[in-house]
């Protein structure tokens, strides 16, 4: 994948955005051809959304949207930058735009119905992905998207709802009531004991979907150690896997803790760095962590914990989770909690994260992670 614009003239980016728009959708991207001048708004907002200058590029569509106010891949553009921004009804504004301009432009279809998904509208997500379909047919993993959502949408329509103050739950039947009911009060503490803790809280309502165990399985697809999912929504199975009163919260807590850091920073952070702070704010996290570290005499350079847990081996998952909490609870005894909650801030916006991590936590992330793993092999040894 090219990192620069290189050609003096006139130069097409049809690459360039389906890479753009694959990394911010599950379904692969069409692919469309852009033209983009050489010179100009337009060039430097592609060539900054490019590079993750992000604020820089708002910056520049706003100038090019300003002569082109119905270009609908400059809309596309403006709201791929938006979304990145965590800018949610800009980014939605700027799809729906753009599909108005060019009802056939499928990433902005994708992003979109994405967005909506994600939101909780399951509804106007299909619809959005069907409209697409008509107009751009042959798009087999959209067609499979699509599917997987419809049944999404007929097993919840026979769900019902429980609701707090800060949380909606839905779960299935009389059966489930009193664990809803249970969860929408663990989830009111959480909220108040990890927003007290740091000084943050969503800005919207956060639901919570309880399945069985097969149905939790067949709609989110997850490995067979996830004990919980967020994906826009905390999504838990519960028969057989959440009787114990204690591990309800810590899981609740858990998947509360991605909630939030979506809410701050819904791209750009490495799991480590997302999981190790959800792990670390379970009641009882670190100590576990701590636990699980005598377990193993190896430990993983965080370097290679940057992506999805999903694609570690499972006997290494454990070990992952501890040494990010770890390094998390690092982070918070080095540099405090509002340092932690400034660099996932900094990372929404698609800074540097070695830069980020240098500013916020006074030290450079080479050189904290040297300290760091020597620590975790002392721990080991002594024990």
């Amino acid at each position: 994948m090219p990192r620069t614009l290189r050609s003096p003239a006139l130069t097409r980016v049809g690459v360039i955005l389906t890479w753009l728009v694959a990394a911010s959708v599950s379904a692969s991207a069409q692919s469309v051809s852009l033209v983009v001048p050489p010179a100009g708004a337009a060039r430097d907002a592609w060539q900054a959304l490019e590079d993750a200058r992000y604020a820089d590029a708002a910056a520049a569509f706003n100038r090019a949207l300003a002569a082109k106010p119905d270009d609908a891949t400059l809309l596309l553009g403006s709201g791929i930058v938006a979304r990145r921004l965590n800018q949610t009804s800009k980014a939605k504004d700027a799809f729906t735009r753009a599909l108005q301009v060019n009802p056939a432009l499928t990433p902005a279809s994708q992003l979109l119905g994405t967005m909506l998904y994600e939101a909780g509208d399951l509804e106007a997500a299909i619809r959005v992905y069907e409209a697409a379909l008509v107009r751009t047919p042959g798009q087999p993993q959209m067609q499979a998207r699509v599917e997987e959502w419809r049944k999404e949408a007929a097993l919840h329509g026979g769900f019902r709802q429980t609701q707090g103050s800060h949380f909606t739950v839905l779960f299935e039947g009389p059966a489930e009531e009193n664990i809803a009911a249970a969860a929408v009060e663990v989830l009111e503490r959480t909220y108040d004991r990890i927003g007290d803790l740091l000084q943050t809280y969503p800005a919207d309502t956060v639901t919570v979907i309880l399945y069985t165990q097969q149905q939790f399985r067949d709609v989110t697809r997850t490995p067979n150690w996830s004990g919980g999912l967020f994906d826009g929504r905390i999504r838990l199975p519960i028969r057989g896997g959440l009787s114990d009163p204690q591990e309800l919260e810590r899981v609740l807590a858990h998947e509360y803790v991605h909630a939030l850091i979506h809410s701050i920073a819904p791209g750009g952070v490495p799991a480590w760095l997302n999981e190790g702070t959800a792990m670390a704010l379970e009641p009882g996290g670190a100590a576990r962590a701590e636990r699980e570290l005598t377990r193993s005499r190896a430990l993983m350079p965080l370097a290679q914990l940057r992506g999805s847990f999903a694609s570690l081996p499972t006997d290494q998952v454990a070990l992952a989770y501890a040494e990010s909490a770890l390094a998390v609870q690092d982070i918070m005894e080095r540099a405090g909690t509002s340092r932690l909650m400034g660099l996932l801030s900094t990372l929404a916006s698609g800074a540097d994260f070695e830069r980020s991590f240098a500013s916020w936590v006074q030290m450079s992330f080479a050189e904290f992670e040297r300290e760091l793993m020597a620590r975790l092999r002392g721990a080991q040894d002594v024990r």
